[in-house]
């Protein structure tokens, strides 16, 4: 059976990712900071059975990466989903408060850039070879549309964008170093998930399901790509 490893599993679309791969019959590597909170995950665990693996992982801890990569040295990794992000303490609406041109948090915004931009560049080059020794060798650099500039319309939300900007070059560097994995830059769409807010357009479920088939359809020539969950191109 294939193998899918995500980070930030336990809500979100990270979550939607590992249930409905299960669903699937893939072999889940559930990775989560707090896996005995995390119960959706472990209703999963007990549906799956051994299938189906929970680990703890804080991703901004380099040595935790470094182990878990050493634990699972020699397992081939079809899917790797750098889905783990964050927009500071609080989801839309109230991140856009503390993220204003006029009214900035740094720590926030160092916080944020840890997570969404230092932690992703170490679990990809960590796991790495677990992905190059697969059949399928997709990395997924879990994106937004609020990372390109050309989309950029209306300001604000400064150190969210900056970090997915950032994990957008990346991305397409990566693809650039490796030429033994597909890497892409994706944009799930604005999803109804903690972060995204209630407001928000697309169902996670809805996006996941886009997102996997899309996945199904990729080949090396997409490698560096910024693709949306139906496998379109997102200006940069």
């Amino acid at each position: 059976m294939p193998t899918v490893f995500v980070t930030g599993a336990n809500r979100g679309l990270g979550f939607e990712h590992v249930k409905q791969y299960a669903h699937k019959g893939w072999k889940i590597i559930a990775c989560a900071r707090n896996p005995d909170q995390a119960d959706q995950l472990l209703d999963l665990q007990n549906k799956y059975g051994e299938s189906f693996i929970i680990e703890q992982l804080d991703v901004t801890n380099h040595d935790s990466i470094d182990n878990l990569a050493n634990n699972y040295q020699g397992m081939a990794i079809d899917v790797l989903i750098n889905n783990a992000g964050i927009l500071g303490p609080e989801g839309m609406p109230g991140a856009m408060e503390y993220q204003k041109i006029d009214n900035m948090d740094y720590e926030i915004w160092r916080t944020i850039i840890e997570v969404n931009l230092l932690s992703p560049f170490k679990v990809a080059t960590a796991f790495h070879d677990h992905i190059a020794s697969s059949k399928k060798k997709i990395l997924v650099m879990m994106s937004s549309d609020l990372g390109s500039v050309a989309q950029n319309n209306f300001g604000g939300l400064y150190p969210y964008r900056a970090s997915k900007s950032g994990l957008n070059i990346i991305a397409k560097g990566m693809a650039s170093d490796w030429k033994d994995i597909i890497t892409i830059a994706l944009a799930p769409g604005w999803c109804k998930t903690y972060l995204g807010g209630d407001t928000a357009e697309v169902e996670a479920d809805d996006s996941v399901e886009n997102q996997q088939n899309m996945f199904e359809t990729l080949k090396p020539e997409n490698s560096g790509m910024f693709l949306d969950r139906f496998g379109k191109e997102v200006a940069w």
